[in-house]
């Protein structure tokens, strides 16, 4: 009977074992993977794209002010500007030094 109960204890433990991946594998795959993704993003991006058309994508308009910005993506974008939230007033778009000077009472500012 103990037999009997061993060989149960090593086939469940057997196919148990051959079911978990094996560890060197799956780096072997990841690091495929990611070559990849890196092949597929400098096609994507083309041959064409300029580096300072991309630099520039990222930059925010200078003119435009705090206020001028009506959602909170929008507001953090600007590192100028800060979102400021009240239950009172609407959530607005404030300049930095404008949003240490509100009252705390009123308006929850992202810092």
């Amino acid at each position: 009977m103990a037999i009997l109960k061993f060989l149960a204890l090593y086939f469940c433990l057997l196919s148990i074992l051959t079911h978990i991946p094996n560890p060197s594998v799956a780096a072997a795959v990841s690091v495929d993977a990611v070559a990849r993704n890196k092949i597929r993003r400098e096609k994507s991006r083309g041959a064409d794209t300029n580096t300072s058309t991309l630099k520039n994508a990222d930059r925010v308009d200078p003119k435009r002010g705090c206020g001028d910005m009506g959602t909170r993506s929008e507001c953090g974008s600007n590192p100028r500007c800060r979102w400021c939230r009240s239950e009172a007033l609407d959530d607005t778009c404030f300049s930095k030094s404008e949003a240490w000077r509100l009252p705390s009472q009123v308006f929850s500012c992202e810092f």
